[in-house]
């Protein structure tokens, strides 16, 4: 698939997608070539500001243990683009996408720190 495809398809969602549309997203976008990135940068970094835009709104809310990996090795693959390619994504945008359930529990004051057990609040 395409860059421009794919952004054809991110245009067809709302602004905040959902995770499973974020995942949908983010397996197209992996795919891709390395040459259709370098040649649409700028298109790839926007479709990647979309997803992070989308899972930093609420999307983050329905991550399980079932598909945090999914999200933490687009984390490592945007690091491994990122260096690559030297793109203008910011390292806290791509470590957004590699937390895990257990730290957004804590962030999110639902994870005790001493005992790891989810608290009502």
């Amino acid at each position: 698939m395409k860059l421009y495809e794919i952004e054809d398809l991110v245009s067809s969602f709302p602004t905040i997608m959902g995770l499973s549309n974020d995942l949908l997203i983010i397996n197209k976008l992996m795919i891709v070539t390395t040459d259709d990135i370098i040649e649409n940068k700028e298109l790839f970094c926007s479709i990647v500001n979309r997803i992070w835009l989308s899972y930093t709104d609420s999307g983050f809310m329905e991550l399980t243990k079932e598909n945090e990996g999914e999200l933490i090795r687009f984390s490592q693959w945007l690091h491994k683009i990122q260096a690559e390619l030297r793109l203008e994504l910011s390292d806290s945008l791509i470590e957004d996408f590699n937390l895990t359930v257990e730290e957004i529990n804590r962030m999110m004051g639902r994870l005790d720190s001493k005992s790891n057990e989810v608290v009502c609040k």
